[in-house]
């Protein structure tokens, strides 16, 4: 029997508005000790998604690169601190840095399905979406993980 994924989703998924801001969205991280939340709009859709890569990226050291315009050659240096890039992030909409398209699960689908995508994509975790959009649970690596537990060591399912 393939159990599908809303047996063992976890219901409470940590989320942000999609009007919020990156200040906010690092605090949110913080306190619920995440690395990614789904992005939703006033209806719980999902809109998006922002991770601790996301922001990793947008305060990284970016190389020096060349760009050639036909005529000349403009070398682009990054003179701004670690530090002031992360200040600047403070007011910053959370949806410039957010992947926009995100991949989610309906809750019918088999944990299989879900585990495949999860270790095919190396995402962490994935939104359980209903069939209108509406975010209604989550699950993630250690979701299945304590499942495939639960399956070995004879607790019931």
């Amino acid at each position: 029997m393939k159990h599908p994924v809303k047996d063992i989703m976890e219901q409470e998924a940590y989320t942000c508005r999609y009007d919020q801001t990156l200040g906010e969205v690092v605090q949110i991280f913080s306190e619920k000790g995440t690395s990614g939340i789904t992005v939703v709009d006033e209806d719980d859709r999902v809109v998006g998604f922002i991770s601790d890569g996301d922001i990793m990226k947008a305060v990284a050291e970016q190389k020096t690169r060349s760009i050639f315009s036909g005529y000349s050659t403009m070398l682009l240096y990054d003179n701004e601190s670690f530090e002031d890039k992360a200040r600047a992030l403070k007011d910053r909409n959370v949806m410039e840095l957010a992947t926009k398209k995100v991949l989610c699960v309906l809750p019918d689908q088999s944990v299989g399905s879900v585990a495949d995508i999860l270790g095919k994509r190396k995402y962490k975790k994935i939104p359980v979406v209903d069939d209108k959009g509406v975010l209604v649970g989550v699950v993630r690596r250690a979701t299945i993980t304590r499942y495939i537990f639960r399956l070995l060591f004879g607790e019931e399912v």
